[in-house]
């Protein structure tokens, strides 16, 4: 058997028929089909009684165990030689299977191969064609996974990384992609050979759950497999000095304590830090953070606390009073300005996990945009992301947000302070907040409120079971 594509279903009755019968109308027939029914409360159990009879459809029925364990069992069952997962929402294009198998026929060094695909809405109507890089051509940093269902896997590939990790419940893809790096080639064909279909039931809308996922998944990955390659990191807190009531003054009053506190709040109590610095040329914020236990607070330069003196002087001073006053040389400089207090430990210690992980020199914090951009050129407005090959067609932009700068202390200079393979984490718009203007202030204190008083909620409720 070539193929074995299987659909984990679970109450998505009105999309599975057209899921099933993409399947069964491949240009080829080297294939089978498993459903699993994943303790479907809807009329998906009605609908998979008419496909088991059909020679080339098995069908499982379960109780509720989610999609890692249904991958596994889907895994543990098939027969194909390749394994692909197609969601009950999602269908084929009739070439897919051909296409992709032929890939891996003809390239045995590759164990994963993915397509572009379209986006399409509740109704099937398409609203935008995805177009991934091509590897080796376009992309030479992997950092963007292939999408979790309609890859096409050699099955030997995924028993030797121990198929699915079943301690998460969503972002399979992601996980399998970082683990499947370690050991085998992917590769991509910009041909769209699935159809993505966004609608109000879908999971990936969840962008805080999916965000939160990688990063325990990026967690994992890396105390498993690469914890000695964990770079030790010093995190450096600059605030120059400011006039009072300015809303990015250290001393600004943010929901009960100093706007100060929260950046070194939330950097002491990660792990992963191994030093914190507070470089100021303001004595008043040195007296304030010499009372945190893991902070060492440093004067700056006076040629560096005035004008336009440049982060990366700053830097490399600081290191060099590290070096020589501390003994200390560290591996990586997380630069953390205090004017985002929304970012949390967790963004922290994924930008670290990504550093490894990729094995970039640099990792940002970033704003995912899929909106079109502009700017001002001889005869007005011009787009910046030009729809060049289809209509349909739209590429993210990135928009660093200021909250995290990782870099390695080899690619610091006076004039930057990146490397050259630059890596990234997204970051939610609201935890992105950067505070310049006074709405910028009231907006971030609002949503801290907000913040507070829901996951005081959650506790209550949790009390209460």
């Amino acid at each position: 058997m070539k193929t074995t594509v299987y659909i984990t279903a679970y109450n998505y009755g009105k999309f599975i028929e057209k899921a099933i019968q993409s399947v069964l109308k491949q240009s080829t027939d080297d294939w089978e089909l498993i459903i699993i029914n994943d303790g479907s409360t809807d009329n998906t159990c009605d609908i998979l009684k008419r496909y088991e009879t059909h020679p080339k459809v098995r069908v499982v029925e379960q109780e509720n165990k989610g999609l890692s364990v249904s991958n596994n069992i889907a895994l543990r069952i098939s027969n194909g030689e390749y394994l692909m997962r197609l969601d009950a929402d999602d269908y084929l294009d009739e070439n897919a299977l051909l296409v992709l198998s032929n890939i891996l026929d003809t390239k045995p060094e590759i164990g994963l191969v993915y397509p572009d695909y379209y986006l399409v809405d509740e109704h099937g109507e398409i609203l935008e064609t995805v177009r991934r890089k091509k590897i080796g051509e376009e992309a030479g940093l992997l950092d963007l996974p292939a999408h979790g269902a309609c890859t096409m896997i050699r099955k030997e590939c995924l028993l030797e990384i121990g198929g699915y990790d079943e301690a998460f419940s969503c972002q399979d893809g992601y996980g399998l992609w970082i683990q499947f790096l370690e050991s085998f080639k992917p590769y991509n064909v910009n041909i769209p050979l699935f159809y993505y279909r966004q609608h109000s039931d879908n999971m990936t809308k969840n962008k805080d759950k999916i965000l939160k996922t990688r990063q325990r998944i990026n967690r994992n990955f890396v105390e498993r497999f690469r914890k000695y390659d964990v770079p030790r990191v010093v995190a450096v807190v600059p605030v120059i000095k400011r006039p009072r009531g300015v809303p990015d003054e250290a001393f600004t009053d943010f929901n009960g304590n100093p706007l100060i506190w929260h950046t070194l709040n939330e950097v002491s109590g990660s792990g992963l830090i191994d030093r914190i610095v507070v470089t100021s040329d303001d004595e008043k914020v040195l007296d304030y953070t010499s009372a945190f236990d893991k902070v060492i607070p440093m004067k700056r330069p006076e040629h560096l606390a005035k004008g336009p003196a440049k982060i990366g002087a700053t830097l490399l001073n600081l290191l060099g009073e590290l070096k020589d006053e501390k003994k200390y040389a560290p591996d990586a400089v997380m630069v953390l300005y205090i004017n985002t207090p929304l970012r949390k430990k967790f963004h922290i210690e994924k930008a670290i996990d990504t550093m490894v992980i990729f094995k970039v020199d640099t990792v940002i914090s970033v704003n995912e945009e899929i909106d079109h951009f502009y700017w001002h050129e001889r005869y007005g407005l011009s787009p910046i992301n030009k729809q060049k090959e289809l209509s349909l067609e739209r590429k993210a932009f990135y928009r660093g947000n200021g909250a995290i700068t990782l870099t390695r202390v080899s690619a610091i200079n006076e004039e930057e302070i990146t490397g050259s393979s630059i890596g990234h984490i997204i970051m939610l718009p609201e935890e992105s907040i950067r505070i310049r203007t006074n709405f910028d202030l009231w907006l971030a204190r609002k949503i801290a409120s907000e913040w507070k008083t829901r996951e005081s909620n959650i506790l209550e409720a949790t009390k209460k079971v």
